[in-house]
């Protein structure tokens, strides 16, 4: 049987962060096409953000390369900042001008500190990352 072999779906991911890197690991056996979009170069392994802080390690020793996170996962990485999704059009606007197109958006950008509603939290300390 002959024929056109289906096309891959083009997948955007929107962040380097543990979200956008667990699903890439989860879709590597899919038959996306895969570009990964962050305005770092790097995934923090943020659980350990309190050893740097309190001088225990290096930030050098919880920062990747988010390329090598996914060399073997099929997929590409871009270096920039999403400034704008286009759901209408299904593509994401950079801030470099590009605008990539998907059919599969994965949105998982990042995340917040949580205070846990402890009053006093948010005026009077710093968060761990922003």
């Amino acid at each position: 049987m002959t024929g056109t072999p289906a096309a891959k779906l083009k997948t955007v991911v929107i962040g380097a962060g543990f979200g956008g890197l667990a699903f890439i690991k989860a879709a590597k056996h899919a038959d996306f096409d895969i570009t990964l979009i962050d305005s770092h170069n790097f995934h923090t392994f943020s659980p350990l953000l309190y050893q740097v802080a309190s001088a225990g390690l290096t930030a050098e020793s919880i920062a990747h390369p988010a390329r090598a996170a996914i060399r073997n996962r099929k997929a590409k990485f871009l270096l920039d900042t999403v400034i704008d999704v286009e759901f209408d059009q299904n593509r994401v606007v950079l801030a470099s001008g590009e605008r990539i197109e998907y059919d599969k958006l994965v949105i998982a950008a990042g995340s917040i500190t949580a205070d846990f509603g402890v009053k006093g939290v948010k005026e009077f300390t710093f968060g761990m990352k922003n």
